[in-house]
């Protein structure tokens, strides 16, 4: 239940002895005015105070209302009956539940102090005032202690929400990531044999007509990997992203030398190796104009790394080029978040471009 509608089901409770008091009294029309104005004030500021469970109040909204509200507990205190030192329990709980750290401690002393001295000046009960003095400490101590699990819970709660949008955009960023490495490569593939069936339709129709089905092979896996994708099932396989880079690098005349030791490699690091070639593969088509190109898998004792080479200078003849592209960007992403390490820059042995991918290998730590 809100803090709000818990406080005005007891205002009726703790305020009655007083309002019971008062009317014994045979107060005049001005008196009775004068008492209402002063509690309608009263209860608004104390309200206005404790609304709001999630998102409480500014701090200066807080303490306006604290000295406003202690203001009128100890002028109707003293003014009027001693039994309106009642309200200081209000007062004390507001400040402790709603006012931040130190100044939710600092309230305690404060209203206590004013709730005995209040009342001892209105001609209450010196021993009874400084009893309810006391007992004002203890209800602010536990309304501290409340206060810091609400506060607690807020923050849970803000903690909860921004893992929840962390997580979103975590999804989006993979989702992003796996249509550009898998679009990318298989489009390529398709451009390029869809210009090969177009040179060759005029004088070799069977050669174009094998290069139309390997298009339609091509998009049929590609309309795969997008829907597991989608699912969020999708782990490329090495072996088979090599054959493909393969497959790729020759209809774009580039001889491709591959080295793949035959060592089983845990599930997780073949995903992350397949991508590394796919999305090198399709940089060296797209970027390198290279003549050759080498891929070479090293299995170890503790990572595993893949290395992709060409001899090429660019697509604009000035050396190789992209390293800043989006797609080596996202796969340095994958990489990192697989524990693993990214190089990629110009050779240092000549002429072309290196990729090089190192993921740790769990099982053989």
């Amino acid at each position: 239940m809100p803090a709000a509608r818990v406080a005005g089901i007891f205002a009726i409770f703790i305020s009655l002895p007083a309002v019971i008091g008062l009317l014994g009294d045979e107060p005049s029309a001005a008196r009775v005015a004068a008492v209402a104005a002063a509690l309608v004030v009263f209860f608004a500021f104390f309200f206005q105070a404790v609304r709001g469970r999630l998102h409480p109040r500014p701090p200066a909204v807080v303490a306006r209302a604290y000295v406003i509200d202690l203001v009128i507990a100890g002028t109707l205190t003293v003014a009027d009956r001693p039994d309106w030192s009642l309200l200081f329990y209000y007062v004390v709980a507001m400040g402790a539940l709603r006012l931040p750290r130190p100044w939710n401690v600092v309230v305690l002393p404060v209203t206590s102090l004013t709730a005995g001295l209040t009342a001892t000046a209105g001609g209450g009960n010196t021993s009874a005032a400084w009893g309810q003095a006391l007992g004002l400490l203890g209800i602010g101590a536990a309304m501290v202690a409340m206060g810091e699990i609400m506060r607690t819970n807020r923050e849970l709660v803000e903690a909860r929400a921004e893992v929840a949008r962390l997580a979103v955009a975590d999804e989006r960023e993979r989702f992003a990531r796996d249509l550009h490495d898998l679009l990318g490569h298989s489009l390529s593939v398709i451009a390029l044999k869809a210009q090969l069936a177009r040179k060759r339709l005029p004088h070799d129709p069977e050669r174009a007509a094998a290069d139309v089905a390997d298009i339609e092979a091509v998009t049929r896996d590609a309309l795969r990997e997008v829907r597991q994708t989608v699912s969020g099932y999708h782990r490329p396989a090495l072996d088979a992203e090599l054959e493909g880079a393969r497959t790729a690098l020759d209809a774009a005349g580039i001889d491709a030398t591959i080295d793949r030791p035959r060592v089983a490699l845990p599930p997780d690091v073949e995903a992350v190796l397949a991508w590394t070639v796919r999305e090198a593969a399709t940089n060296v088509i797209r970027h390198s104009g290279a003549r050759h190109s080498a891929i070479r898998v090293v299995p170890a004792l503790g990572e595993a790394t893949v290395e992709i080479v060409d001899d090429g200078e660019g697509v604009a003849g000035g050396g190789a080029t992209n390293g800043a592209g989006h797609g080596l960007a996202g796969l340095e992403a994958r990489l990192h978040q697989a524990g693993g390490r990214l190089e990629a820059g110009p050779r240092d042995d000549g002429p072309g471009f290196r990729v090089r991918a190192v993921v740790p290998v769990e099982s053989g730590r």
